[in-house]
C-alpha cells in the first residue's frame, strides 16, 4: 500500500481541500434491527438450533463479513516494525514475548505457546499473579520468564501465537452439534468463560454462557458436504450472551485521533482511553475500520477491514486501547486514496453492544513512506533504561507492578539491541517510564521491640499493601560512661557528659535516651544522674558523681615556741577541715587534726624547728547509703620555724 501512496495522494488532493486539524471523534452504539427477530423465527420454523460460543480463527470470522480480503489467510514473510511476521491476511499472530503479550492475549483470543523443544501448549486464562498458566484441557504448568515447567521438566518458548477469537456466539443445526465439537472448541451454556490476567485498568473476568437466538454477535454455523463448517455474519442482538447480565453498553470512553508514529506498523491509529476503556478491553473481541474517503455524510463507504488482535489491535494496562490499521495483506486502500478522510470504526466486545466511533483523519495522522531512513535517536531509551535498572526491589511492592516494569525494561532493552524504527524507540520508552511511574513503594507500619541491657531488641517494618516485612535488629545496650565523675567546686554547674555504647562498640545516639540529674549541681556534695531510655532501647540506669570542696590558702602566724597558728579562708557548703603539719616538707610523719573553724593553733611543738601545714576541708555525704567524705585538694604547703626561747 505504501507503494502507492504518492499517487493516491495526488488524486484525494483533487477530491477536496486538505484539513490539517483531527476532525472531533462522535461516539454511537449500534441499535437491534427487525432483521434480528426475522432470522431468529426463520431459524426456530426450519430448524432446531443449539446455541453455544465457538472458538473461530481470524480467517473463519472475518469471511463473512464483507471485509477487503475476506476468506484470505495468506501469511507475508515481510516484516513490520516489531520484527514480526503480522501483516498478512486473516492468518494467525506471531509473537516472540515473555511478557504482557502471553497475558494480554488470553483474554478474548485463542493462543498458543510453542516450546523450543516442539511442545505446544493452548492457553486458557492465566493465575492473578501471572505465574500459573492454565490450558485449554484443563491442567496447569508454572510459568516464568520464558521458561514453561511442567511434570516433564522445564520448556522454553520460542515463539507465541493468537489464533483467532475464543468466544464467537454461534448457532449450530443440533443435529450437527457433535461433529461441530470435533472440530471447534465450545462452551455450552452454563459453561465457564475465562480469560485475562488483571493489569491495573485490565481485569481478568469469569462468566456463564447463555448464547441465545438474539445474543448480539450471534452467527450461524452451516456444515458443508466435505464436513467443515462455514459461518454467516454476525447479527446484531439484543442479548448480552452471558448468563444474569444485560447488554453492556461502552461509556466514559474518550477517542484520540493519534498523530502518525508507525510504533507498530500502523499507518493510522485510534486510542480509547478514559474511566470506561478498561472492561471494553478487557471483552474486546474484533474491530472493522469503515472509510468513506472524502464522504462527510456517511453514506457511501469506499471499503472495510477487518482486524487480528495484537496486529493491530492492542489493550494497555494503563495507556488505553490502542487500535491500528497496518499495512498488510488485509488491509489496501482504494485506489487514489491515502488513508485521509472520515471513518467508521466500531468494536465487537463479549457482552457488550457494538461500540462504533466517526471520526476524520488528516495528513498529521497518516504515516507516510519516508523517503530516506531517518536515524533512529536512542539517547532518552537509554536513560530510561538506565533509570530502571538503578530501581530496587526492596523499595518497592513485589507483584504485578514490579513484574511488569521489569517486563517492559526487558523489552526496552531488545528495542535497543536492534531499534528498527524512532516510533518503536519511542514508544518503547514511553511503556517503560508508563510502568516505572505505576510502581507501588511500600507503604510501612513499623513496629519496635526496644533492646535493653539484657537482650536485643527488633525493628520490624510491614508493608500495608503488599506485606512485604523486613526485620533489623538492634544491639543491646553494653555500657554507659561518664566522662567524669569527681568534680571541685567552681561556682558554677557541673554535670558529666554521657557516651552510650552497644554490643557492638557503636555509639547510640542520645536522641535515644534522656537525662535526668538532680538539682544543685553546684556546692560540693553526691548528685545522681539516671539515664532513662527510650525509642528503639527500654530501661533506666543511675549513676552518682560527686562535687569536692574548692581548694584551700592557708597561712601561718604568731610562731612560738612550741606552737603556732594557722588561719584559712572559709570554704562554702562543707562539713569541716583537716589541717596536717610536721617537720618534713612531704609531710612524712605528719600529724592530722580535724576541726570545724578556719583557724587552729597548733601546739607541742619542739623549738627551732620549721614547721610545713596545710589544709583541706571535706563535705560529709550519703553515697550508696553510707557516710563519706569528700576532700578538697590540699592547700599549698606554708612553713614557719618555731622560736628558740
Amino acid at each position: 500500500m505504501r507503494r502507492k501512496q504518492l499517487s493516491r495522494l495526488f488524486a484525494f488532493a483533487l477530491s477536496g481541500t486538505m484539513i490539517l486539524t483531527a476532525y472531533p471523534a462522535v461516539a454511537k452504539a449500534s441499535t437491534p434491527t427487525n432483521q434480528t427477530t426475522k432470522i431468529a423465527t426463520q431459524k426456530e420454523s426450519q430448524e432446531e438450533y443449539t446455541y453455544v460460543y465457538v472458538g473461530l480463527t481470524w480467517n473463519e470470522y472475518w469471511a463473512s463479513e464483507g471485509v477487503y480480503a475476506a476468506g484470505n489467510a495468506t501469511s507475508s514473510s515481510e516484516s513490520d516494525s516489531k520484527g514480526e511476521s503480522d501483516k498478512g491476511g486473516y492468518d494467525v499472530v506471531s509473537r516472540a514475548t515473555t511478557n504482557h503479550g502471553l497475558h494480554r492475549g488470553s483474554f478474548q483470543c485463542m493462543a498458543k505457546i510453542y516450546t523450543e523443544d516442539g511442545n505446544t501448549y493452548e492457553v486458557s486464562h492465566w493465575s492473578t499473579d501471572g505465574k500459573t498458566l492454565y490450558l485449554t484441557d484443563g491442567t496447569s504448568v508454572s510459568y516464568a520468564k520464558g521458561v514453561i515447567t511442567g511434570e516433564d521438566g522445564e520448556h522454553t518458548l520460542k515463539t507465541y501465537q493468537v489464533t483467532g477469537i475464543k468466544y464467537v456466539p454461534v448457532a449450530v443445526k443440533t443435529a450437527d452439534l457433535d461433529s461441530f465439537k470435533e472440530k471447534y472448541q465450545v462452551v455450552e451454556n452454563d459453561g465457564s468463560l475465562t480469560g485475562g490476567y488483571g493489569e491495573q485498568q485490565l481485569v481478568a473476568y469469569t462468566a456463564t454462557a447463555n448464547v441465545t437466538a438474539n445474543t448480539n454477535g450471534l452467527k450461524t454455523a452451516t456444515k458443508n458436504e466435505d464436513g467443515t463448517f462455514s459461518f454467516s455474519a454476525r447479527q446484531t442482538g439484543t442479548d448480552s450472551g452471558i448468563k444474569d447480565s444485560g447488554k453492556k453498553k461502552a461509556e466514559n470512553i474518550t477517542t484520540t485521533v493519534k498523530p502518525a508514529s508507525g510504533s507498530y506498523g500502523e499507518f493510522l491509529r485510534v486510542d480509547f482511553n478514559g474511566a470506561g476503556y478498561g472492561d471494553l478491553g478487557s471483552n474486546m473481541q474484533a474491530v472493522k475500520w469503515t472509510y468513506y474517503g472524502n464522504d462527510s455524510t456517511y453514506s457511501k463507504a469506499l471499503d472495510s477491514y477487518g482486524t487480528k488482535f495484537a496486529a493491530d489491535n492492542w489493550m494497555h494496562k494503563s495507556m488505553g486501547i490502542q487500535l491500528g490499521l497496518t499495512d498488510s495483506v488485509r488491509c489496501q486502500l482504494p485506489e487514489g486514496y491515502d488513508g485521509r478522510g472520515y471513518w467508521e470504526l466500531t468494536v465487537y466486545a463479549l457482552g457488550y453492544e457494538d461500540y462504533t466511533v466517526q471520526f476524520k483523519a488528516t495528513a498529521e495522522n497518516i504515516v507516510y513512506p519516508a523517503d530516506d531512513a531517518a536515524k533512529v535517536d536512542t539517547t532518552k531509551l537509554t536513560e530510561t533504561v538506565n533509570k530502571a535498572k538503578k530501581l530496587s526491589q526492596d523499595t518497592y511492592c513485589s507483584g504485578k507492578q514490579w513484574d511488569d516494569m521489569l517486563g517492559e525494561l526487558q523489552e526496552a532493552e531488545d528495542v535497543l539491541a536492534e531499534p528498527r524504527a524512532q516510533a518503536v524507540v519511542d514508544e518503547a520508552k514511553e511503556h517503560l517510564q508508563s510502568a516505572m511511574d505505576a510502581l507501588l513503594k511500600h507503604k510501612t507500619k513499623t513496629s519496635v521491640k526496644a533492646a535493653t541491657f539484657l537482650v536485643d531488641g527488633t525493628i520490624t517494618e510491614t508493608c500495608s499493601e503488599c506485606g512485604h516485612t523486613t526485620s533489623t535488629v538492634i544491639a543491646k545496650i553494653n555500657s554507659v560512661k561518664l566522662n567524669k565523675t569527681a568534680f571541685t567546686y567552681n561556682k558554677k554547674t557541673q554535670t558529666p557528659t554521657v557516651t552510650v555504647t552497644d554490643k557492638n562498640g557503636k555509639t547510640i545516639a542520645s536522641s535515644n535516651y534522656s537525662l535526668a540529674v538532680s538539682k544543685g549541681r553546684v556546692n560540693p556534695g553526691a548528685y545522681t544522674l539516671t539515664v532513662n531510655f527510650k525509642g528503639n532501647y527500654s530501661g533506666t540506669k543511675s549513676y552518682t558523681y560527686t562535687i569536692a570542696p574548692a581548694k584551700n590558702t592557708v597561712k601561718l602566724s604568731k610562731a612560738k615556741k612550741t606552737s603556732l597558728k594557722a588561719t584559712w579562708t572559709k570554704a562554702a557548703g562543707i562539713t569541716g577541715y583537716q589541717i596536717q603539719y610536721g617537720t618534713s616538707s612531704k609531710f612524712k610523719g605528719a600529724k592530722t587534726v580535724t576541726v570545724k573553724s578556719t583557724s587552729k593553733t597548733i601546739s607541742k611543738l619542739k623549738k627551732n624547728k620549721k614547721y610545713y601545714v596545710r589544709v583541706r576541708s571535706y563535705k560529709t555525704v550519703k553515697v550508696n547509703g553510707k557516710n563519706t567524705n569528700l576532700y578538697s585538694p590540699w592547700s599549698a604547703s606554708k612553713n614557719l620555724k618555731t622560736k628558740k626561747k
